[in-house]
Parts: C-alpha cells; structure tokens; sequence
C-alpha cells in the first residue's frame, strides 16, 4: 500500500486542499506537521514529492501512534518521523523549512505560534487552517511578520474552512523590538488592490473584510465565497430580526455592519 491516490482516498476534502497548498513551485526537504492525526498529510505530502522528508507531531498518544502505524503501512518509515509534541514544542531550529497546522481553533493555533519564532526554526512556508476566530487568526498573521501568499476556501460536510498559506520572511517581533512600524493595509498590495476593487477608502473598512474573508479570496472571487456570503446574508437577517434595536444596540449594529460588507462583496459577482 504505497500509492498516492491511497492516502488521497482516505483524506478529507480539507485536509488534502491543505496538503496540496503548500506544493506549487516550492519543494521542501522536510516538513513539520503539527497536530498530525492519522498521518496522512506528511504521507501525502512525501509521496508527492512535496516534501522530501515530513516530521509528523501530535501531542496525543493514541492519533501518533495510529500516525506512526500509517506511516509503516506505507513504507515510509525512513522518511516520515513522528514525534509526541505539544505544538513546536520539540522542534528544533533548521529541522524543517515548512510547516502545516491545520485543525485547530484559532485561539489555540496563535497559542502555538507565539510559542516559537517560526523564523528562529527556519521555516520558510506555512500552510496554516484554523477552526474559529479566523478574523482574529488573520491580523494576528498581519501583526506578526507572516505574508499571506495563497487562500481557499473548503466547503465539506455543510461547514466552510478557510486554510491559508503564508511565507515566512522575517520574525515579527524583531520588526517590534527595533520599533519598525507594519505596513498600513491600504499600503500591502492584496488589500490595496480589494480596496480599489471595492471602492473602500477607510483602514479599519478595510481591515475588518480581509480579515473576515481573505483579500485573496475576494480578489480570486472564489465561487464558494459568493456562497459563504449568501448563507452569511441570510444568518445576519435572520439575526437582525430577533433583536431589539434599543436593548440590543451594539450587537444589532455588529451584524448591520456584516450584512452591509456581505451587500458590498455580493456586488462583485
């Protein structure tokens, strides 16, 4: 059992759109698959000639050892490590350029990442996909040295999943310590170029759509997000009428203002 079409066949949707992101004209010599499940991204991702060796690490027993099971049934146990690991806990610096963190909430997903300098490990490449808080997730990306290079958006199961892919050029909190200031939004290109496609003059505008939607996403105008927005459209209505203007102000207003940037991005399509 050593074909690639196998473990693709045993991959969600999510994961193998995961997996193939962090291909394109990259290759890597080893990547670092943090919260590894069953193992079948870092086989993918050897088998693909992606990567050329995958450290697969997982802070729980029981899914590492299914991990390391898969990994021999493949015939990939010379080129596939795996490791018991809370987060990038016991990576090393220089034993991988990339990196895949899918699956996480948010929160816990920044948790991690603030944990470690992905810059001090050496790692040039991430594919990174959180569960929740994604808005959040993508400032803290913007804040913190991270350039977004790559988006999708994954509907499986009646659930939509927003994985992105991010190159690593420099440590944000170097950038801090010696007081540079980031780039304003209007300034990066992707969300300049949404800003002109928009019409949208005004930063905070603009940084509360990329973050809640990608500016890859919106610029791509992927078809799933027209229908993120129709489905978004009809909750924020749906919300809207149940609450009372006057003693619910601040949390109608919240989704008055999400239903109008949903009107604003449906105008592309």
């Amino acid at each position: 059992m050593n074909s690639q079409a196998g473990v693709a066949e045993r991959m969600s949707k999510r994961l193998l759109t995961v997996a193939k992101m962090l291909g394109g004209a990259e290759s890597f010599r080893r990547v670092a698959d943090v919260g590894c499940d069953h193992g079948y991204v870092s086989i993918y991702l050897v088998q693909s000639g992606i990567a050329e060796t995958a450290l697969a690490m997982d802070v729980r027993r029981g899914p590492l050892a299914i991990a390391t099971g898969n990994v021999e049934a493949f015939g990939l146990k010379d080129r596939i490590e795996t490791r018991l690991s809370d987060g990038l806990e016991k990576l090393e610096p220089g034993e991988a350029d990339a990196l895949v963190v899918a699956g996480m909430g948010g929160k816990l997903m920044i948790s991690i990442l603030e944990k470690k300098s992905l810059f001090d490990l050496g790692i040039k490449y991430a594919v990174l996909q959180p569960q929740s808080d994604i808005d959040e997730f993508r400032q803290f990306l913007r804040d913190n040295g991270f350039t977004v290079v790559d988006e999708n958006i994954v509907l499986e199961d009646g659930k939509y999943y927003f994985p992105i892919k991010v190159k690593v050029s420099e440590d944000g909190r170097v950038g801090k310590a010696l007081g540079r200031s980031p780039l304003r939004l209007m300034d990066m290109p992707g969300p300049a170029a949404v800003a002109d496609r928009l019409g949208i003059s005004d930063g905070k505008d603009l940084e509360r759509i990329c973050n809640r939607y990608g500016e890859i996403n919106i610029l791509k105008k992927d078809p799933l997000l027209e229908k993120f927005l129709l489905h978004g459209r009809e909750v924020c209505g749906s919300i809207m009428k149940s609450l009372d203007k006057q003693s619910h102000s601040d949390r109608y207003n919240e989704v008055r203002q999400e239903a109008e940037d949903i009107e604003l991005l449906l105008k592309m399509f």
